[in-house]
């Protein structure tokens, strides 16, 4: 087993790199990205102070959308691009462009972030210049001496309407998601990292309550069915979970809203605001959407469990314990009920990422500030770097839960070992 569980683990990079690879992808082709966004806000700015139709070209000049492109990391070969934001090839750090004069040199004043000051919350500036020798372009400090670290490049514009040679000046850096960097957020220009942290105990505090209570439930219930085969007990339940189960949550949502809160009164309609509610009111905020976020699992869980205990309790090691004369509650929660668990095993690392990432649609639909909620406002205004970021976590959550789920068959049923050859 710990061989095996080594070898998924070193699977989780591949795999791992093979989704965010994809996502990447899907990033830089679909529509409406932020180069896009910042040329239709240059557009409704020229119409609103002009007051004519705005330009259709969007920037005024070809040097602003080289600009954008070189800020978004849209300058780059998709697959350097991929290799910048993984962490595994530096990228510009801080950057700054500038044209040669007549004299073949530039000034340039850029953030030195190899001397940030921890104290303060911006690294401090610092000037260069960019000399074209023969050699090549040559950056030098305010002494006039070669800066280590910088790197200039010449930036040529197509069509370019002026003469001045363009060069680009920029700080190589590894910072990327190996180095913890998911990049800034194209909506607030803060940290992704800071945008996710501040949802994620909001949508663990939901995960870890809905994981609890579709396992504490479903499986006495489970038992309960099964031990009440075809009686009026067992069908009416059955029908009522194939009736929750049927329906997605988000509708059950939308249903429970309207009657519960808006109807009736009984809970809040939207929002949750922890720092500024009270235990008694944060039960409140949290019912009805943990109630919608656990029906589909725990209806799935409940069924799981009373038809694997049902197949145990007619297997042969049970007949037997029965003939021994084992006592019937001994054969059903020592015997029969460890093997009908093992469903519930496989299905638990899966469970486990899914609620902690949160579910956009009820966080949507009650309007709970957690990552389903971010995550669909990235989605919507096309903040690839949230929604990168997002999946990253929930990539990773996946993974890890796919080896435990493993991890778990095998402590419910000693028999399996995925090590063995069969």
């Amino acid at each position: 087993m710990r061989e095996y569980i080594l070898k998924r683990l070193m699977l989780i990079p591949l795999t791992f790199i093979g989704i965010t690879f994809v996502a990447f992808c899907f990033t830089r082709f679909v529509p409406g990205g932020p180069i896009e966004q910042a040329m239709m806000e240059r557009q409704q700015a020229d119409q609103k102070r002009t007051n004519t139709h705005a330009r259709p070209t969007g920037p005024a000049s070809p040097e602003e959308l080289d600009n954008l492109k070189r800020h978004y990391g849209f300058d780059k070969p998709l697959y350097e691009a991929y290799a910048i934001w993984l962490g595994v090839m530096p990228g510009p750090d801080s950057w700054a462009i500038a044209r040669l004069d007549q004299h073949n040199r530039a000034e340039v004043e850029v953030a030195d972030d190899t001397k940030a000051n921890s104290l303060t919350s911006e690294p401090p500036t610092v000037k260069l210049t960019v000399e074209d020798s023969p050699t090549g372009l040559v950056v030098l400090g305010p002494s006039h001496l070669p800066r280590a670290g910088w790197v200039a490049e010449r930036a040529p514009l197509p069509d370019d309407p002026e003469k001045a040679p363009r060069v680009v000046v920029y700080h190589p850096t590894f910072s990327g998601l190996l180095q913890l960097n998911l990049g800034a957020s194209t909506e607030s220009d803060k940290p992704v990292w800071e945008e996710i942290k501040s949802r994620l105990p909001l949508s663990i505090w939901f995960g870890f309550w809905a994981l609890f209570l579709a396992y504490a439930i479903s499986i006495p219930l489970g038992v309960f069915k099964a031990l009440k085969r075809d009686s009026a007990f067992d069908t009416i339940t059955s029908q009522i979970l194939f009736l929750f189960y049927s329906v997605p949550s988000y509708v059950l949502a939308v249903a429970f809203l309207q009657f519960f809160c808006y109807k009736l009164g009984w809970f809040p309609t939207k929002g949750f605001d922890w720092n500024h509610l009270t235990w008694a009111e944060r039960i409140r905020y949290t019912t009805m959407p943990l109630i919608c976020n656990t029906l589909g699992a725990f209806t799935a869980l409940t069924l799981f469990t009373r038809n694997g205990l049902l197949e145990s309790l007619g297997a042969d090691y049970v007949r037997t314990a029965r003939a021994k004369g084992v006592k019937p509650m001994r054969i059903i929660f020592v015997h029969a009920l460890r093997n009908s668990l093992i469903p519930l095993a496989a299905t638990f690392g899966h469970n486990l990422g899914f609620f902690l990432t949160g579910s956009f649609l009820i966080e949507v639909t009650f309007n709970i500030p957690g990552m389903g909620l971010l995550g669909y406002d990235a989605l919507m205004h096309r903040n690839f770097p949230v929604f990168l970021g997002l999946l990253t976590l929930s990539s990773l959550a996946m993974l890890v839960g796919n080896v435990v789920s493993d991890f778990c068959v095998a402590m419910a049923d000693p028999r399996i070992r995925f090590d063995r050859p069969s």
